[in-house]
């Protein structure tokens, strides 16, 4: 089996096939990647691009290949000493005809052999939804669209099925005798449907049926099965049953047995009742294979010890290393000019106060149907609770108010009961829920049910009551903190976009930002050595070189503020009426400033100067459609005046129109602002440049395993999906990693300066990523679980490094990275030679006793570093590439 040493994401779907990741094997193996891992291969819904939506979990997906090409990728990773690590999807599934087993409970109801593997509420107080899974699907009332004749009865694969333009629906066989006379009596299906009297006959074959069609609108308050966060077409399972869990797993763990898979990564792990219980269960099937969870920690919060798992998927470690690279006063001066340019749009808020309000508008919305839920469960526990008694009060308020008050995704209490870490969690969001509830003693009892105590087996319905609720509890936590602040407050509150990531808290403290990386870096060296690291995923806001950029601004932030002060007078005119107000409003109109800024295309690499220059005609269109598509994404998610429901076109259509407007090349009026945006961009894309590398520098050879982002090897200027999803240029990389090799292989100090000083096409990124890597690969002792040190700088220019050794004292592999670097450069320069760096050292402790001198090597140049005194000077060591990773000369190439 492999060791995980460094992971390479790729996106499945019919575009990206496992035939075409079986081509892309050799190039991995020479980047130094040792584990191709792959989003979802099961079979999804017909058309996923993602396979999130997996519909069978027995097969390979035929719109990826055959099981006969799955095991030639697998064979040629094998062969090469690689492995595949596969994402897998256990808290929902996607539902619709391609689902046979959504389709059997459809037709048979609580009959269905399959029943019990989704998490249906049954037994939902109305007489509509009694019994039966209601169907949000239709775009008007029932009664209209059977009115109307638009549902009718198909034949399809030859069974009758019930249909809705393009959607069908299994019919239960004892139903079917009205459709079987009416055909063998000589008449046609269409005519079934047709008229009053057919309007009847569809109105009594739905009422037999074990589901009911109705109104979109009404899936907030009434669905009654659990979803994926608020998405109708992703059903939940029951995960916690066995039977489930080895029916769903069957095809996946006889690859396991087959010795085909060699690790796991757990999509949406919060999503299950008992994550414990289905890790175990999983753990003792796939012995000592890596599983890595996708778990959002909140600043503070420590994936739980007893998790038999490798680690997270690397959301922390993406968010910490970010606060390295922004200047904290720049930051607060970007915040207060932010608010300012807002003014009365509701930015003078803090983010966590933006937060909680968007969890509330969530809970009371998207997830009401979940909270309505909450309240029939919590309603006989409170009941034993003498401050509450037998009171009808709705619960909906108290249960939202102490949601949206958890400073976490959610706890893990079970029926072993609540632990010291998830007793601090509710108390503490008790006593912020108090303050707003309405009854706040109604939060008292809520929360006293949430520390669940172990009941005696004599009160086993006791027991049981309890535990659904507090398990049900914690599982719309997490979609109510996932919904309202991924996708609903990081996107109200912009001042700084790239500290808008998932996992992270734009007001999060910046001023130790280093050692606070330091430490979470000890910590992981220690607790969890083989978790992945990330700085993109497919999930990610913006990529690691948008988010590089956007930095930059916080060195500069007078400047930024004033451009777009000027920007908004200057485009003013551009603003198109919306109802009270104008689009895009101030917030919106800032955001897309940013974004515009952050993809600004690079100039071609030519000479000294390079950065970015005015787009030309194809460029722009290019701009224009993808910040288009990102900018409705952007409004629609911040539900302040469109959203995804309740779609507002006027607004809409006219931050498109002040979009189009800006990146129109034959609009004169607007051919200055261009002029400007090029030349503000000119002056920090190669500080965003630099500090990408150091970015790449730091995440490649930090505690745990490295994860990159298919395409990431070179510059990634990419959106939130599907602006990151886009197909990724390998015959390109291939040439370029072939150039890259010469280069080192040569010690090429020509190839070496020229990717320096023409860092646009992306060699320089490819270069220093392969070398660690590499290193990586040759020395993978040095790294895993190797002790972490910080190292101590001294010199004028201290405060723009970060570094660290790994390993032991004698065979270090040591970082060296600098950051804030418009600031240490005054342009676009690299931060490289004596002139910069001045009298700035590194300590490295050696180990030996009594020596002090040593000589390094350093794997991005190949040149030999000289230490005096245990120092390394930074003008030296970074030179001529501006960041460097040193091993003890003596070691073997």
């Amino acid at each position: 089996m492999p060791t995980m040493l460094a992971t390479y994401r790729v996106q499945m779907h019919a575009e990206f096939t496992l035939e075409q990741a079986r081509r892309i094997v050799p190039y991995l193996e020479r980047l130094g990647v040792s584990h191709l891992y792959t989003s979802p291969i099961l079979k999804a819904r017909p058309g996923s691009t993602h396979g999130y939506d997996v519909a069978d979990p027995t097969i390979v997906n035929p719109e990826l290949g055959s099981d006969a090409e799955r095991r030639a990728l697998v064979g040629a990773l094998h062969e090469r000493g690689m492995g595949l690590l596969l994402d897998i999807v256990p808290n929902h599934m996607g539902i619709g005809p391609s689902n046979p087993f959504w389709e059997d409970v459809l037709r048979h109801g609580r009959r269905s052999q399959y029943a019990a593997w989704f998490d249906i509420d049954w037994e939902v107080p109305t007489e509509e939804a009694n019994a039966r899974v209601l169907l949000p699907v239709l775009g008007e009332r029932f009664d209209t669209v059977v009115s109307k004749g638009e549902l009718t009865v198909v034949a399809d694969g030859g069974e009758w099925r019930l249909a809705y333009f393009d959607n069908t629906f299994p019919l239960d066989p004892a139903t079917v005798e009205p459709v079987r006379a009416w055909v063998n009596g000589g008449r046609t299906l269409e005519t079934f449907s047709a008229g009053a009297e057919g309007a009847a006959r569809i109105r009594a074959l739905v009422e037999a049926q074990h589901y009911k069609p109705v109104l979109w609108r009404r899936a907030a308050n009434e669905i009654n099965y659990r979803r994926f966060f608020d998405i109708n077409d992703l059903a939940a399972l029951h995960m916690e049953d066995e039977p489930v869990f080895e029916a769903t797993h069957a095809a996946v763990l006889a690859w396991i047995r087959a010795g085909e898979l060699d690790g796991l990564r757990i999509d949406h792990i919060d999503g299950l009742r008992a994550p414990l219980q289905y890790l175990k269960r999983l753990r003792a099937r796939v012995g000592e294979r890596p599983i890595v969870v996708e778990k959002i920690l909140s600043p503070g919060e420590h994936l739980r010890k007893e998790w038999p798992v490798q680690g997270t998927t690397g959301y922390e470690f993406l968010n910490d290393l970010e606060a390295v690279f922004i200047e904290p006063a720049g930051y607060d001066e970007i915040e207060r000019g932010y608010r300012r340019i807002a003014g009365g749009s509701g930015a003078g808020r803090t983010f966590h106060e933006i937060a909680r309000e968007a969890k509330l508008k969530i809970l009371g919305e998207s997830l009401a149907a979940d909270v309505i839920r909450l309240g029939r469960l919590a309603r006989p526990v409170l009941r034993r609770d003498p401050t509450v008694g037998e009171g009808k009060r709705s619960l909906a308020n108290p249960i939202a108010e102490l949601i949206a008050s958890f400073p976490v995704y959610r706890t893990y209490v079970d029926e072993r009961g609540a632990s010291a870490e998830d007793r601090a969690i509710v108390e503490r969001a008790a006593a912020e829920a108090r303050e707003h509830a309405r009854e706040p003693r109604l939060v008292d009892a809520l929360r006293r049910a949430l520390l669940y105590e172990p009941i005696p087996d004599s009160r086993t319905e006791e027991r049981k009551a309890r535990l659904r609720f507090v398990t049900r509890f914690q599982q719309t936590s997490g979609p109510a903190t996932a919904k309202g602040v991924e996708d609903t407050a990081l996107y109200r509150f912009v001042p700084l976009a790239s500290r808008n990531e998932v996992g992270g808290e734009p007001d999060r403290p910046l001023e130790r930002s280093v050692e606070t990386l330091h430490r979470a870096n000890a910590e992981r060296a220690r607790d969890w050595p083989y978790a992945l690291v990330c700085t993109n995923t497919h999930d990610t806001k913006r990529s690691a070189d948008v988010r590089a950029r956007l930095d930059v601004l916080s060195e500069i932030p007078r400047d930024w503020l004033a451009a777009v002060r000027r920007w908004r007078r200057m485009n003013d005119s551009l603003r198109a009426p919306a109802g009270p107000r104008r689009a895009p409003e101030p917030r919106t109109e800032y955001l897309l400033y940013q974004t515009l800024v952050a993809i600004w295309p690079l100039a071609p690499a030519a000479g000294r100067r390079g950065g970015a220059s005015a787009p030309d005609a194809d460029a722009l269109g290019s701009m224009r459609e993808r910040v288009e598509q990102y900018m409705e994404k952007a409004v629609r998610e911040a539900k302040l005046y469109t959203s995804w429901t309740e779609p507002d076109e006027a607004y809409e259509n006219g931050v498109k129109g002040f979009l189009a407007a800006l990146l129109d090349p034959k609009r004169r009026k607007t051919a200055a602002w261009r002029e400007e945006a090029s030349a503000f961009v000119a002056r920090i894309a190669r500080p965003g440049l630099w500090t990408a590398l150091s970015r790449v520098a730091l995440h490649l050879t930090s505690p745990g395993t490295p994860d990159l982002y298919q395409g990431d090897e070179l510059w990634h200027f990419a959106l939130v999906d599907p602006d990151n999803r886009r197909p990724v240029d390998y015959a390109l990389r291939e040439r370029l990693l072939g150039e890259v090799e010469r280069a080192a292989e040569k010690r090429d100090e020509r190839a070496f300066r020229e990717m320096v000083t023409t860092p646009e096409d992306g060699r320089i990124k490819l270069h220093v990523t392969r070398a660690a890597l590499q290193a990586r690969r040759r020395w993978p002792e040095r790294f895993a679980a190797a002790p972490y040190r910080a190292l101590d700088v001294t010199g004028r220019r201290a405060a723009h490094v970060v570094a660290f050794a790994r390993g032991e004292r004698t065979q270090q592999i040591v970082t060296i990275a600098p950051r804030h670097i418009l600031r240490l450069v005054g342009g676009d320069a690299p931060p490289t030679g004596h002139e910069i760096w001045e009298d700035t050292r590194v300590r490295i402790p050696t180990g030996r006793a009594g020596t002090f001198d040593q000589r390094w090597r350093c794997l991005v140049s190949g040149r030999i570093v000289e230490a005096r005194g245990g120092m390394v000077e930074l003008g030296t060591a970074l030179d001529p590439f501006p960041v460097t990773i040193l091993v003890p000369a003596e070691s073997p190439m």
